[in-house]
């Protein structure tokens, strides 16, 4: 047995046997319900080794569980052999799972309790409610084990906040959005810990968080636009806090945020704080004096931020360009190294590189996925080591993106090595067909994100196939790479802990990602991606109508396109497509690029015309 991980668990094991607990549970979670969790809290990863983003580990006396998704259960039963942690393979919501697993594991009336700052008020519900159901119990606890037990915990990043200063909108006009918000929901304060809403409304940026471009915070925020921020004073510069403070912020520390929110709410009058429950950790939800009314709702800076101006948009585009120069530069560095025995990390590298090496470039909005053959298949495959090499014939599949001031960027694309079978293109050529579908879609301004998800799907199931994640979700503007509240996916039963009705309707300026794919395990796997923005197209008696622009520049591989399979229309938008990557990145590139570049934007037509 790993004897690292048994010392580990041991002192959890003694930290909530102390309590008077039977069992603690450790999710993958910061205060801030941060979807990238940086090392000061990767307690789950410290005590188990799993070091994939997303999974629960529970604990009692004598047994030990990591429950993951399918996008890791390769990864886990690796790092977890040795160990005795057991690996349940998630199929169904974390609250069930972890109810299923502990009433198999532990006698009735058992207390398992959690850290209520790594737990959202709306988790806590839905956890207690499924444990009731097996005779067990959930205890809230303030205490942090991470605090007690983990020697030489990793100190919580601490790096400066600064203005984000190419933004069309400035603070005031922000403040004030969410202060009329407010108004409409008859709440005068809203308090907020999400971290990407803190740094849009305030028009600040930092890198605490892996890949985003945020920073530890919290927020108070007044009807009358006064506003509370909590952040580590010494990462403000005076010359900005002076800024902020003209501005109606009131700058106070971070440590001792909870209570000091608190304090203030305790000393105002009978006031009304909007609070939203998916958010909101369940000990902030403890701190509410007598007097003041909560309303549990969604934070409106959700949708405020998700819908960007005209002005925004024009930005994002200007982040694509710089980013289609660094993808087309790499893909055609690829065609020219990709028989010298390359390995996936070495091709994720690479383009690293060549975005590092633009004007304005910050970071990537995430680690770079490079998968090729089989573990294509895995849809958030990363390599241990080196990873698999590129050899032979099989779909190389890249997923990455970038952080520039200007815009967030996420793209897929999977490239052809070697020669492809018939149902290799058949595959590819569904998703590419689903890309399409999704890109050329008119819809009715306000429709359900959910309900626009079957056209997208429709070529892959007319390949009697699917595929297991969100066809789109939403992308920040210069701030985080997954964003709400749209999200393009149907509602599968049982699955998932969010809220159906956090699914938002489609409004113009949000920005959407499209990336249907297809998985063959052991095989190979596919998708395309690019980000899509919603423009008003028609306006008449039936309302208001929305289309996509497509945001993102980057030739679409078409060697493993079966061309007589594409409709007259699906080869039209593909030319037209790759007419506009071409004339906007061409004066960009060194001769030799353009020229790399114009041979993969060929003309389809005359391809159709031979296969028909």
């Amino acid at each position: 047995m790993d004897s690292m991980t048994a010392v580990r668990l041991s002192k959890l094991r003694s930290f909530f046997q102390n309590l008077g607990l039977n069992g603690w549970i450790v999710p993958t979670a910061d205060p801030h319900a941060s979807e990238y969790v940086g090392e000061h809290y990767a307690l789950r990863k410290w005590l188990s080794g799993f070091t994939g983003s997303a999974g629960t580990l529970v604990v009692t006396s004598d047994r030990c569980a990591l429950l993951t998704d399918s996008r890791y259960w390769e990864q886990a039963q690796r790092q977890l052999e040795g160990t005795e942690i057991e690996l349940v393979r998630l199929n169904c919501s974390y609250a069930k799972a972890i109810a299923d697993w502990l009433a198999q594991n532990c006698a009735s009336d058992c207390v398992i309790g959690i850290f209520g700052e790594n737990i959202s008020k709306a988790a806590v519900n839905k956890l207690s409610s499924e444990l009731r159901e097996k005779k067990l119990f959930l205890s809230i606890l303030h205490s942090d084990p991470a605090a007690v037990i983990w020697d030489n915990r990793p100190q919580a990043a601490c790096t400066e906040i600064y203005e984000h200063s190419v933004s069309p909108r400035n603070r005031a006009q922000k403040l004030a959005a969410a202060a009329k918000a407010l108004k409409e929901k008859n709440a005068d304060w809203l308090l907020t810990s999400k971290l990407d809403d803190i740094a849009w409304v305030f028009n600040l940026r930092g890198s605490d968080v892996p890949c985003n471009p945020v920073f530890y915070s919290y927020a108070l925020i007044g009807s009358d636009q006064k506003a509370f921020l909590f952040a580590a004073l010494n990462k403000i510069k005076p010359e900005l806090r002076t800024k902020l403070e003209q501005d109606g912020v009131t700058l106070c520390n971070y440590q001792g945020a909870i209570e000091e929110i608190e304090k203030i709410l305790s000393n105002s009058d009978p006031c009304t704080v909007l609070a939203d429950p998916e958010e909101l950790n369940a000990s902030l939800f403890e701190i509410f004096p007598e007097h003041v009314r909560v309303i549990e709702d969604i934070n409106p800076i959700e949708l405020l931020k998700a819908q960007k101006t005209p002005e925004e948009i024009e930005l994002i585009q200007k982040a694509m360009i710089k980013d289609g120069v660094a993808l087309v530069r790499f893909y055609a560095w690829l065609d020219d190294h990709i028989h010298e025995g390359l390995t996936e990390a070495d091709a994720a590298e690479k383009l690293n590189e060549f975005r590092s090496e633009l004007e304005g470039f910050v970071s990537l909005s995430f680690e770079t996925i490079s998968a090729f053959g089989p573990n294509a298949a895995l849809p958030h495959y990363q390599p241990e080591g080196r990873g698999a090499k590129i050899e032979g014939s099989g779909f190389l599949l890249i997923d990455s993106g970038a952080q520039f001031a200007e815009g967030t960027t996420d793209i897929t694309r999977t490239i052809l090595v070697g020669e492809a079978g018939e149902q290799m293109k058949a595959d590819y050529t569904s998703v590419l067909r689903a890309t399409i579908c999704l890109a050329t879609t008119i819809f009715p301004e306000g429709v359900s994100s959910q309900a626009i998800d079957a056209i997208a799907r429709r070529p892959i199931w007319q390949n009697t196939a699917d595929f297991g994640h969100g066809t789109g979700h939403g992308v920040g503007f210069f701030l985080n790479v997954h964003e709400g509240p749209q999200r393009i996916s149907y509602p599968r039963i049982n699955v998932g802990d969010s809220l159906i009705s956090r699914y938002s309707a489609m409004l113009p300026g949000m920005v959407t990602s499209d990336e249907p794919g297809l998985y063959r395990p052991g095989k190979w796997g596919i998708r395309i991606e690019n980000l899509l923005a919603n423009e008003l197209t028609a306006e008449n008696e039936f309302g208001r109508f929305l289309r996509f622009r497509t945001l993102t520049l980057c030739p679409i591989d078409l060697r493993a396109v079966n061309v007589g399979a594409l409709s007259p229309e699906e080869v039209r938008w593909l030319n037209s497509y790759h007419q506009t990557v071409r004339d906007t990145l061409s004066p960009f590139l060194d001769e030799r690029t353009a020229q790399w570049l114009e041979g993969k934007t060929k003309d389809l037509c005359e391809c159709l015309k031979k296969q028909i």
